[in-house]
């Protein structure tokens, strides 16, 4: 078939690259689909049980002699997402081919390794394409294509002064309060060594780097306090994608279970006995996860430690306040709420000028799906 004509009908007018492969087939890959071409696949997807996922930034699909697609898959960064193939062709090799095609554009991007997440019964099918189980439950499964990975990973994390009682506390600090740093001092001091994780995920109002920066010089008296990030093991509920999952309204728990399978897993590498959240008075999607927690950690011998919210006359130090007041241009009220970090860094013009572009995108994406996910899962 002529590369013009897979152009037309993959959608991809600036498709970068359309070769055959073998038998008849033809990949074509490139920017994501646009138009019928879309449709298209979402139809041959939604033939497959899954969903066209948001975020998608790089498509390859194969077609067979008649133009028909026998195979496609997605990256969103270096996650693949959408991998499917169609049941009469399963076991020729077609997905084997997609995943070479990703794997070269993510390392043309400058990656280094892909995730993927996908029903635990296709855990075989992805092993014998070089991919790694990280964690699973009995609804997800999350694996790499990269063998040790997460312990790499938690080996840059790990503080070699660590001894003792070792605790961790995860935040995204987006911005950091007042109440994240009462949260801090608290779990602190009950314990030796506490492992301060910053979401890395750059999804936020604050870009991620700035947050942990901010973080770093807010706790730097803290003499047993060690400050890393989350990187790509532990995500946010927002980045989870449900695009694999029949009942979309389970996905926030699904998210949950594994994200907490991936946190067991890091606490016996660290040897965390500990984890520190904040009461949850205010966010439903935050109190479910913890309770969550309560129940599934002890399991794997890591206690729970809840810390009481910190109040101003009576109300919880919350970031979903301190980003309300500079998106209303009331910036200087934030100065009771938050470290002297963060109320210098707000100071700067170019910093809430950056504030506020990401504001508006992160709440209308992030806060949108959070909240879509609760009122579908209502979780208990």
């Amino acid at each position: 078939m002529k590369a013009a004509l897979i152009r037309e009908l993959s959608g991809l007018s600036n498709a970068r690259e359309v070769r055959h492969i073998e038998y008849g087939y033809e990949l074509c890959a490139g920017w994501p689909l646009e138009g019928r071409a879309l449709a298209e696949l979402q139809a041959f997807l939604a033939e497959m049980g899954l969903t066209y996922a948001p975020g998608i930034d790089h498509s390859a699909v194969i077609r067979d002699e008649a133009g028909r697609i026998a195979a496609a898959a997605s990256l969103d960064r270096d996650m693949i997402k959408c991998a499917a193939v169609r049941p009469d062709l399963q076991g020729t090799g077609l997905m084997a081919s997609l995943i070479t095609h990703l794997r070269q554009e993510s390392v043309s991007r400058g990656g280094d390794s892909l995730f993927l997440y996908t029903k635990p019964q296709n855990k075989r099918q992805f092993a014998e394409l070089g991919f790694y189980e990280v964690a699973g439950t009995e609804q997800v499964l999350l694996m790499e294509d990269c063998r040790g990975g997460l312990a790499a990973w938690a080996e840059t994390v790990r503080d070699p002064r660590a001894c003792g009682c070792v605790g961790c506390l995860a935040a995204n600090c987006d911005p950091m309060t007042l109440g994240h740093r009462y949260l801090i001092e608290q779990a602190a001091a009950r314990c030796d060594t506490l492992y301060l994780l910053v979401v890395s995920e750059d999804r936020s109002a604050v870009p991620a780097a700035h947050r942990s920066r901010i973080v770093e010089q807010s706790v730097k008296d803290l003499s047993n306090v060690a400050v890393a990030e989350t990187g790509r093991y532990l995500i946010s509920s927002a980045s989870f994608p449900d695009y694999f999952l029949k009942e979309k309204r389970t996905a926030a728990v699904a998210w949950c279970g594994l994200d907490i399978a991936v946190f067991c897993r890091l606490a016996g590498m660290l040897g965390i006995s500990r984890r520190f959240v904040g009461t949850e008075p205010l966010c439903p999607v935050t109190a479910a996860y913890n309770r969550a927690m309560a129940s599934a950690l002890p399991q794997a011998g890591v206690e729970l430690g809840e810390v009481p919210r910190l109040e101003q006359d009576g109300v919880p130090v919350s970031a979903t306040a301190v980003r309300r007041l500079i998106a209303d241009g009331r910036w200087r009220e934030i100065r009771p709420l938050v470290p002297r970090a963060a109320y210098d860094y707000f100071s700067r013009e170019e910093n809430r000028d950056l504030f506020l572009q990401r504001y508006r995108q992160s709440f209308t994406e992030t806060d949108y799906i959070i909240d879509s996910r609760w009122e579908e899962g209502k979780w208990n």
